[in-house]
C-alpha cells in the first residue's frame, strides 16, 4: 500500500467499447470536439452540432447544400423507412475522397402504445429517430482552438426527429441562418437558462449549448481553478487539522492526452498542547504550499484524472506559534491514492536538512 501510495500507481482505467461496427460509424475517438450547439426546432425536434473547432462552422454554413447530398445518398433505403413505429438511427459517415458509410439501424418499441382520437384507436410511436450525419472536412481553415495539428477535424450534426422525413421541413435556409447566427455571435453573451446548467444564445434562444459559447467539458482548454480542502494529518505526537486554500492551474497538451498542474496553497495548521500551567492552548503554524503533478487524461477531458506518473508537495513554514514546530520546517509529500474528492498522501516534516524528520500521512478532503 505505501509503495502504490509513493508511485501514484492507483488509478482508474476506463472503459470502452471493442465493437468496432460501432467505431466505424462514430467520430474517431482520439479527436476531441471542442466545441457542440443545440438548435430547437419545431414540433420538439433538435439539431445538436459538434465541432473539432469554431472555424469549422465555415463548412456547413451551408447545410442545405450537404443536406440534399444526404437525401439523394439515403434515397435507396426508403423502402427501409416504412414502418412507422419502429425508432430509427441512420448513421451517414463521409471521407475527404467522397467516399460514404451508410449504416441503419430499428428499434422495436418495449410494448404497444396507443391514440384515441374521436373514438379511434390508432398506434402510437413514442421514440425520436436519430440520424447521425459525420464529415471530415478537408482544407480547414486555420484553428482558434488549442488542438493537434496532425489529427484531422470532423464535424458531427445529430439530429432528434419524431420521423426520419422530417429533415426534409428543414432544407428552406432556416439552418444556414441558424449557423450564422451563431458564427457572429458566439463571442457575446450566453445567459444561463434557469434550473438547469445550460446556456442560451441572447441573439437566439432557440439555439443553447452546455458552457457558455458552445464549449464542451473537454474543449475549454487551459484553466485556473480555486482550491479549499480541510486536511488532518500528525506531527509528531500530535493530531494536527489544517485547511488549504489557494488555486492550480491545468496544463494540457493538443490532444488533451497529458496535462500539468501546478498549485500554491496557504495551509494553517492547528496544534494543541497544554502550557506549564496545564491549560489547553492552540498554536497555529502557517506552511505555504507549492504542489505539482503529471499524467494521463481520462476521455481527452481535462476535468478527469486518469494516472498520475508524477504527485508531490513541498510546503515551508512562513508563521510559526510556540515551541512545537522547529524553525524552517518543510512538509514534502510524494504520491496520492485519491478516491472521488478524498486523497491520502504520505507526507514527511523535516528541518535543519533533514537532521529532524517526522513522517506522517495526510488525509484531505476537497469541496
Amino acid at each position: 500500500m505505501l509503495m502504490m501510495l509513493f508511485t501514484s500507481i492507483a488509478g482508474s482505467l476506463c472503459a470502452q467499447t471493442d465493437n468496432k461496427e460501432d467505431k466505424t460509424f462514430e467520430v474517431p475517438s482520439d479527436i476531441v470536439m471542442n466545441r457542440r450547439f443545440y438548435i430547437k426546432l419545431d414540433k420538439g425536434n433538435q439539431l445538436r452540432i459538434e465541432l473539432t473547432d469554431i472555424t469549422d462552422l465555415q463548412k456547413i454554413d451551408n447545410i442545405d447544400s450537404l443536406l440534399r447530398i444526404f437525401i439523394k445518398d439515403v434515397t435507396p433505403l426508403k423502402d427501409s423507412f416504412s414502418d412507422l413505429l419502429t425508432t430509427k438511427r441512420l448513421d451517414y459517415v463521409s471521407d475527404t475522397m467522397g467516399r460514404k458509410k451508410i449504416r441503419l439501424q430499428q428499434f422495436q418499441p418495449n410494448g404497444a402504445a396507443f391514440l384515441v382520437d374521436k373514438g379511434e384507436l390508432a398506434s402510437l410511436k413514442t421514440g425520436q429517430d436519430t440520424i447521425n450525419i459525420i464529415g471530415m472536412i478537408s482544407n480547414s481553415p486555420k484553428p482558434q482552438e488549442k488542438i493537434s495539428r496532425t489529427h484531422a477535424r470532423y464535424y458531427h450534426l445529430t439530429f432528434y426527429l419524431n420521423n426520419m422525413s422530417e429533415i426534409m421541413d428543414y432544407m428552406n435556409g432556416t439552418l444556414d441562418q441558424k449557423i450564422a447566427t451563431i458564427q457572429s455571435n458566439v463571442n457575446t453573451k450566453w445567459p444561463l437558462i434557469l434550473g438547469s446548467g445550460s446556456h442560451y444564445l441572447q441573439k437566439d434562444k432557440s439555439i443553447s449549448a452546455d458552457r457558455s459559447r458552445g464549449f464542451t467539458s473537454i474543449g475549454t482548454g487551459d484553466r485556473i481553478e480555486g482550491y479549499i480542502s480541510v486536511n488532518v494529518q500528525n506531527y509528531k505526537k500530535y493530531f494536527v487539522p489544517s485547511f488549504s486554500v489557494g488555486a492550480k492551474l491545468t496544463l494540457s497538451n493538443r490532444d488533451k492526452t497529458y496535462k500539468w498542474e501546478p498549485g500554491l496553497f496557504w495551509e494553517p495548521h492547528f496544534l494543541f498542547a497544554t502550557d506549564a500551567e496545564g491549560k489547553l492552548h492552540t498554536y497555529r503554524n502557517d506552511f505555504l504550499t507549492l504542489t505539482y503533478g503529471q499524467g494521463g487524461i481520462k476521455d481527452h477531458d481535462p476535468t478527469k484524472d486518469f494516472s498520475f506518473s508524477t504527485v508531490f508537495s513541498l510546503g515551508y513554514l512562513i508563521h510559526r506559534e510556540g515551541d512545537l514546530m522547529e524553525k524552517n520546517t518543510f512538509r514534502l509529500g510524494a504520491g496520492a491514492l485519491k478516491w472521488s474528492k478524498t486523497t491520502i498522501e504520505p507526507s514527511m516534516y523535516f528541518d535543519n536538512f533533514f537532521k529532524g524528520v517526522t513522517p506522517g500521512i495526510r488525509v484531505s478532503q476537497r469541496f
